[in-house]
């Protein structure tokens, strides 16, 4: 590294830059690697499964190391930059009665090539003004290519600039969709509910078409994560370091998806565990006392009943829903704190409102598809005794939530009414 001071008074710097394909090597064992276990593959098993996810995964390591010594130079270059810089930009924020919140070196880039076309030191003050320091690239006969950090500085009204160090870009996003806060929290939890349950469909469709191929990849994974923390214990070095850390990168996202997944399991479980309790425990107890004789009900009429109380209870007691929650696995525990996080979510979405909301949504859906099947193809969804008994427990819940509504009108009037009857027992003398 080799830095001077130029007429201007402007700080230059130079140091030798990596070059793009530097140790081809590298990307050579790749490609024969990724050939070899194509080549085994095709000779002992005669098959062609694996070319497709290998070439993607080389592809991507390709582009992985042709990334790396631009991703080299830059982080030198930000030090660099920051190592001169940064007095400079303090002394200035202090003239002018700021303090410095943020700054960064920014790369102004064009076509598929990242060709740069101009660089600077983006500053943000506490005003939320942006200031923007010229780095110039010089290439020279005498001193070759070098950097110049420009001391003079304007205010950036560039707003891909600003939005590049702003860190309130993100929350203007959501000011400029006008959302409100239930409509944002409704979007983010049908998001997590879709992104979940898609994930959960792919993981049984692979567990289905490929189990055996699973099963050998975690035996093949575990082994050779066990072979190479042996080694690093036996022959501590910086190659079965790096090594190391490249064999534990998928426990690394295992550990992120389980723990990206628990928003969805307490939402899917919340509702799992108030159906189990609302909706299983009357099916148990009526189908058991139909078996036993006390009863003498049909499966049609016992579907209607289950369906009927418990779609009444899960929108009418919230006390009892509560109660649910809080003896099962979603309860706060008291051993972490996002246990208490968990259970509050839980009893907010079985709130009567929530639910009645989820109940409406689940009715409409077999409502739609069972309508749809028996007038284009003349069948039931599941038979024309349960889809009418199914029918007949959401018409009743649709009178009882309208019953409620207009009770809580009646209400009003109650007093007036009641003022009135009892002047029907007051006689003129």
């Amino acid at each position: 590294m080799e830095k001077w001071t130029n007429s201007k008074g402007n700080v230059c710097f130079r140091f030798p830059m990596r070059k793009t394909f530097e140790r081809p090597w590298i990307i050579i064992t790749a490609v024969v690697l990724a050939a070899a276990t194509c080549s085994v593959e095709f000779f002992v098993w005669d098959s062609y499964r694996l070319l497709a996810p290998v070439s993607f995964v080389l592809f991507v390591f390709f582009l992985w190391w042709t990334d790396i010594p631009t991703r080299g130079n830059e982080a030198v270059i930000s030090n660099v930059v920051h190592e001169i810089m940064d007095n400079v930009v303090n002394e200035d924020a202090r003239a002018a009665g700021s303090k410095v919140v943020k700054s960064l070196v920014n790369h102004d880039s064009k076509g598929t090539y990242g060709i740069v076309e101009a660089s600077c030191f983006l500053v943000l003050l506490d005003n939320e003004k942006v200031w923007e320091y010229p780095l110039i690239y010089h290439k020279s006969k005498k001193r070759g290519a070098y950097f110049e950090c420009e001391r003079n500085h304007i205010v950036s009204k560039n707003q891909k600039h600003i939005r590049s160090i702003n860190p309130k870009r993100w929350r203007r996003f959501i000011e400029s969709l006008k959302m409100s806060e239930n409509a944002t929290l409704w979007t983010l939890l049908s998001t997590i509910v879709i992104i979940g349950g898609l994930s959960f469909a792919g993981f049984c469709w692979l567990m289905e078409r490929y189990k055996w191929w699973l099963i050998l990849f975690f035996i093949g994974y575990l082994c050779i994560y066990s072979l190479s923390e042996w080694l690093y214990s036996k022959y501590p070095n910086k190659l079965l370091n790096v090594i190391r850390w490249v064999v534990t990168i998928p426990f690394a996202v295992l550990y992120i998806i389980i723990h990206a997944g628990l928003p969805f399991i307490t939402i899917v479980g919340t509702y799992f565990f108030v159906a189990l309790f609302a909706f299983g425990l009357p099916a148990i107890i009526l189908t058991a006392f139909s078996h036993l004789g006390w009863l003498d009900l049909k499966p049609e009429t016992i579907a209607f009943i289950v369906f009927t109380v418990g779609s009444l209870l899960c929108s009418n007691s919230y006390r009892a829903t509560k109660c649910m929650i809080r003896y099962s696995p979603l309860r706060d525990w008291g051993n972490h704190e996002y246990e208490s996080y968990k259970e509050r979510l839980a009893i907010y979405l079985i709130h009567p409102s929530n639910v009645i909301f989820i109940l409406y949504f689940v009715y409409l859906v077999f409502l739609a598809v069972s309508g749809y099947l028996q007038i284009e193809k003349g069948v039931y969804l599941v038979s024309e005794g349960f889809d009418s008994a199914i029918l007949k427990a959401f018409l009743v819940f649709i009178a009882f939530t309208n019953m409620k509504v207009k009770a809580k009108v009646a209400e009003v009037e109650a007093k007036e009414v009641f003022r009135k009857t009892m002047g029907l027992f007051v006689h003129d003398k």
